[in-house]
């Protein structure tokens, strides 16, 4: 009994490193600039021109999900990867991402494995 108390209490505690597995996930939202969506509330087609301008200038892009409007930011699946590659034309857009949800210390990444593009 005890070396399977001991046995589940490992399996349980999260790596060295403190990082959990993601867990898959489904989010439906839009695509936005996180700089300057926490930073000023931009989002939407008027302002596509400037998320662009950003993520081309170091911004980052992540999704606002719809009802709650948490943001989950984007993370490339492996690191030095680009973590816009799938949704750059979608900026603005609102789209249903599926992928692998990471969180710790209060924040989270969404690492996508696939994204489509919904009617608005």
């Amino acid at each position: 009994m005890l070396a399977l108390i001991a046995a589940s209490a490992g399996w349980a505690q999260d790596d060295p490193r403190g990082v959990r597995p993601g867990r898959p996930v489904e989010i439906r939202g839009e695509v936005v600039e996180v700089g300057c969506f926490l930073r000023d509330g931009m989002r939407g087609e008027s302002h596509k021109s400037c998320a662009l301008a950003c993520l081309k200038n170091g911004g980052q892009l992540g999704i606002v999900e719809d009802g709650t409007g948490r943001l989950f930011a984007l993370a490339g699946a492996h690191p030095g990867s680009d973590p816009s590659a799938g949704v750059r034309e979608q900026i603005a857009a609102h789209v249903a991402a599926r992928g692998r949800l990471y969180e710790k210390a209060g924040s989270r990444i969404l690492v996508l494995e696939t994204v489509e593009r919904l009617d608005p």
